[in-house]
């Protein structure tokens, strides 16, 4: 009577033991095609400004249009929004983002910037108006108004657009250049 009451617990038994290492052997499986997936898929990271404008997103060596128009408006802001007294706190911000190749020629231009402003006792406002992204390159156009001015005194206002050049390194967005590509100059002799 023993005998089979124990022949019994341990069909019971062995039959639980299969089944849980079939039940192991399947979760196993589920964690390799996991891991596998999550080796093969890129990560898209969103991000909301609190302000609300636009979201955007960095995918890899990826960038959302939006986030390029930001970065675009961004450095626009920090190297033509300038007077004598905020060029090199906004020139340490920008340079932060300058690719390591053109480190050199943005600091030497910054500090003549900052010479010739200081000489002329020159302010500089960029109102942008349109931006035009490349589809297939890391590249913005912004044009906007471009105001000098002496003191208060407007002197000059023109239309001007600007092309960036972005370098992608290690999913960070670096400016790698920043030239006027097209100005239509005129002089405004106004006294305010």
């Amino acid at each position: 009577m023993k005998f089979s009451l124990y022949q019994k617990r341990l069909s019971h038994i062995n039959v639980q033991r299969n089944a849980l290492v079939g039940l192991s052997m399947l979760l196993l499986l589920v964690l390799l095609l996991q891991t596998l997936f999550l080796f093969l898929k890129k990560e898209r990271i969103i991000v909301s400004p609190p302000d609300g404008k636009q979201s955007y997103w960095v995918e890899g060596n990826r960038f959302s249009p939006s986030y390029l128009e930001e970065m675009s408006l961004f450095f626009c802001h920090l190297i033509l929004d300038i007077t004598e007294s905020n060029i090199i706190p906004q020139g340490e911000v920008l340079l932060r983002y300058i690719s390591p190749k053109a480190y050199g020629a943005f600091k030497t231009k910054l500090l003549e910037d900052e010479k010739r402003l200081k000489q002329q006792q020159l302010s500089l406002h960029f109102m942008p108006h349109e931006i035009q992204l490349s589809a297939d390159s890391l590249t913005a156009d912004v044009t906007g108004d471009l105001t000098s001015y002496v003191s208060t005194q407007k002197i000059s206002q023109s239309r001007e657009t600007y092309r960036l050049i972005f370098e992608q390194r290690l999913g960070r967005l670096f400016l790698q250049s920043f030239k006027m590509v097209k100005s239509d100059k005129e002089n405004v002799n106004e006294t305010s």
